[in-house]
């Protein structure tokens, strides 16, 4: 059963310079907690990017490859193309003008498979991590990132 959440972080930039730093994929081990590797691969302008992810998640750690569509400023949105343990990986970036920042509304949709011989409570741990520690942490570390 897929797992979903949502949150929003107030952030003080604008939409545009927040946008450009949720594509810089490369640069997320540098600053997103348990992100070892963001590895973009080459499209064409206006195409949508394939980003291969491997992620620490202290219990395990899984890599997992995302399609993203790029809306300039003010969406991003992926799904799931493969991945070890992903069964589903759904989600977006909305970015809306506040003041002089960026409401900034993450959305998720996450189903991690369960493998042979892998108990229940390590898929259902793995996907409270995703969804309720990482997911707080990162907006976190997003918002921190834009603002310094």
């Amino acid at each position: 059963m897929a797992s979903s959440a949502s949150r929003d972080v107030l952030v003080a930039a604008p939409p545009a310079r927040f946008f450009d730093l949720v594509v810089d994929f490369a640069r997320y081990p540098e600053f997103v907690p348990g992100v070892k590797a963001a590895k973009p691969r080459p499209a064409a302008p206006g195409a949508p990017v394939d980003v291969e992810y491997e992620v620490d998640l202290g219990v395990k750690t899984i890599r997992y490859v995302l399609r993203h569509v790029l809306e300039r400023p003010t969406r991003v949105s992926w799904h799931l193309v493969s991945g070890d343990w992903m069964k589903v990986s759904n989600g977006s970036w909305e970015l809306t003008p506040e003041g002089d920042g960026t409401r900034a509304r993450y959305s998720v949709e996450i189903q991690i498979a369960k493998p042979p011989l892998v108990p229940q409570s390590l898929v259902d741990r793995i996907t409270d991590e995703l969804t309720k520690v990482q997911l707080p942490r990162m907006l976190e570390a997003f918002k921190g990132w834009a603002e310094r």
